[in-house]
């Protein structure tokens, strides 16, 4: 869709943005150290139409914007409600309404916000070391020796799977099939889901992690499975950190 230069480009106005709006969050609260922004690098290219009749495409600031400053406000705007939630606990997602409403769930979620910029892999690491202290707080051992932690990248159709009676324990069927028996059905995946991922699934990266390296998954290593996911949404520019471990 665009060229490597023409992403280079847009990759540098965006950063140029952040850079300017990072300055104006820092006078508010000095702890802030990076910003949120819900644009992917696509989003900074306008289409124009040229004469004699032809559409081309040029690096600007996303639709929807009066003007620069207006795009940089609502960046610095973005980006300290998501510290001042961060700060009092992150309570104020709406996704920690949604799965309240499921007490019966064995899967754990922590939500991270990605620093910038994007790393691939080194990113998603990071992630999910602050989202298992999240998660795991002071009841099990996280083991930082990246030697016992191996893992792969897999799709958002794998992700989202299907649930196997008779396979490998998946996201689905960690949900739906605890050791402990609920009543949750497909509708109430995709309502968490939903809220976990509101803009798009397609372009989510993901990774599956090892489970040897925490003794919070022992309980799962007894029989019925242990999960680890890193979830990364460019367009919220945050993770979502998936953990489970269970058993009767």
């Amino acid at each position: 869709m665009y060229s490597e230069q023409d992403l280079k480009y847009a990759s540098e106005l965006r950063e140029e943005i952040h850079r300017e709006a990072l300055n104006k969050a820092k006078a508010l609260h000095p702890e802030i150290d990076s910003v949120v922004d819900s644009h992917p690098v696509e989003d900074y290219f306008q289409e124009h139409w040229d004469y004699p009749g032809q559409w081309y495409s040029v690096v600007a600031i996303p639709y929807g914007y009066k003007n620069r400053q207006a795009l940089i406000d609502k960046i610095v705007s973005d980006t300290v409600e998501h510290y001042l939630n961060n700060r009092d606990g992150g309570v104020s997602d709406p996704f920690y309404a949604v799965i309240s409403e499921y007490p019966d769930s064995v899967v754990d979620f922590a939500i991270v916000a990605a620093q910038t910029p994007y790393c691939g892999f080194k990113s998603h690491f990071s992630a999910l070391m602050k989202g298992a202290e999240q998660i795991m707080a002071d009841n099990w051992k996280i083991n930082y020796d990246i030697s016992e932690i191996s893992s792969k990248r897999i799709t958002a159709d794998e992700l989202f799977a299907p649930a196997d009676k008779n396979g490998a324990l998946n996201y689905r069927k960690a949900f739906l099939s605890p050791p402990h028996t609920n009543k949750y059905t497909d509708a109430d995946f995709d309502k968490i889901n939903s809220a976990l991922f509101p803009n798009r699934t397609d372009i989510l990266e993901i990774y599956e992690w090892s489970t040897e390296w925490s003794d919070y998954f022992d309980d799962g290593h007894e029989w019925w499975g242990a999960l680890c996911l890193s979830v990364y949404d460019k367009t919220l520019e945050r993770f979502v950190i998936i953990m489970a471990s269970a058993t009767d």
